[in-house]
């Protein structure tokens, strides 16, 4: 499954940490936006933008489905990255047309 980078930024850390690989993008203005468990080709310094490919999911591994887990650091502290998702609006799930 690829994934998108959210925002245009530079590539801030892409590697291992404990035993999955992280990709972390300093989006400017105190942003930073982390995936795990995510591999890329892409390398500390690179540049990105928004909606460009920046890795894959990997998986499953932990989870007993592919998944990514997606944070959001301001200023250096945890934030709910919610409040970076434009459209809010609830959920639904549609039946799987054939």
């Amino acid at each position: 499954m690829p994934i998108l980078s959210p925002a245009d930024g530079v590539v801030l850390f892409a590697g291992t940490v404990v035993d999955r690989p992280v990709l972390s993008i300093d989006h400017g203005n105190g942003l930073v936006s982390s995936f795990e468990p995510v591999t890329t080709a892409l390398r500390t310094g690179d540049n990105v933008a928004a909606g460009d490919t920046v890795g894959t999911v990997e998986g499953p591994a932990h989870c007993p489905v592919a998944c990514v887990h997606w944070g959001v650091r301001f200023n250096g502290d945890y934030v709910n990255p919610l409040a970076y998702v434009s459209d809010r609006r609830p959920s639904v799930l549609l039946p799987l047309r054939r």
